[in-house]
């Protein structure tokens, strides 16, 4: 039997990702949202509801947080990234993108414009991934420029 030594796929982390996503940002967007909303009563809501959406909102986190872990490490998994050998030009070509993207995932998560929808999370868990990408690339050519 041959021994091959091959990278993981993207399916695992992408549903763990889908998953965490949905287990956990509508609960705590819906948390916010009945913050402010003057007609909720918080003194009936009991404590078994809380507890069980508290549990399934840390479980959700734990599982988006698993997920991009495993993608940011992944080759496969697309990214826009500026090397430490990239122009000042690509480097913020790639901070820029990121943070348009930040930018449109929070109007959507806000209920203003664009609604995401099914591509929230692959959306937001690429932008999560992107950005660990850029800060460890622009963190190393950082190192290199003051070692020399």
């Amino acid at each position: 039997m041959a021994n091959r030594r091959t990278t993981a796929g993207l399916a695992g982390p992408i549903v763990l990702l889908y998953l965490g996503y949905f287990a956990s940002v509508p609960i705590l967007e819906a948390f916010v949202r009945g913050l402010f909303e003057p007609q909720l009563n918080w003194a009936e809501i009991g404590w078994g509801e809380t507890t069980v959406f508290a549990f399934m909102v840390v479980a959700g986190l734990i599982a988006c947080v698993t997920a991009i872990r495993i993608l940011v490490d992944s080759p496969r998994f697309p990214g826009i990234v500026a090397t430490s050998g990239s122009s000042i030009g690509r480097k913020i070509d790639s901070v820029a993108v990121t943070l348009i993207g930040f930018a449109v995932v929070v109007f959507s998560l806000m209920g203003e414009g664009l609604a995401l929808g099914f591509f929230a999370p692959i959306v937001t868990g690429w932008l999560c991934v992107n950005t660990i990408r850029n800060y460890r690339s622009l963190a190393k050519s950082r190192r290199a420029a003051t070692a020399q």
